[in-house]
């Protein structure tokens, strides 16, 4: 992933840096596509990726990367955890509760298969970058 900011602080840049790195982009494009509905009506890629923002940023800060816990703790902390942000919190940023449900299970999914030393520190330079930028904010 070529770095050529300190954090990430919305969707715009969120989607210019998983489209420069493979590693991020295939698995986000296929979360993307719970959000197929939207980019009927005229969406593109970087648009979809932008919507997928509060989902990845979430999923990947609050709840963390799964090679960092063990396979039972990690699922049983995202069941816990992202489901409740989606019905508290995913109104905010314009999107079904159920899309968002389904692109967050698509996304954990692509995260639990991600294996090779490059492609998990793809994620975990990702991670700090949202980490630097969220300050606080619980999206």
């Amino acid at each position: 992933m070529t770095q050529t900011t300190d954090s990430i602080t919305n969707g715009e840049e969120f989607a210019r840096l998983v489209a420069a790195d493979p590693a991020l982009k295939g698995p986000v494009d296929v979360a993307c596509v719970a959000l197929e509905s939207d980019r009927a009506f005229g969406v593109d890629d970087l648009a979809a990726i932008a919507l997928l923002y509060p989902i990845a940023r979430y999923i990947i800060v609050e709840i963390g990367l799964p090679w960092l816990h063990s396979t039972g703790r990690y699922i049983e902390l995202y069941r816990q955890k992202f489901d409740s942000w989606v019905d508290e919190k995913y109104v905010e940023h314009g999107l079904d509760p159920v899309t968002a449900k389904q692109a967050g299970d698509s996304l954990r999914r692509q995260l639990e298969q991600t294996t090779g030393l490059d492609k998990q520190q793809s994620w975990e330079r990702l991670q700090i970058l949202l980490k630097q930028g969220s300050s606080g904010n619980d999206t």
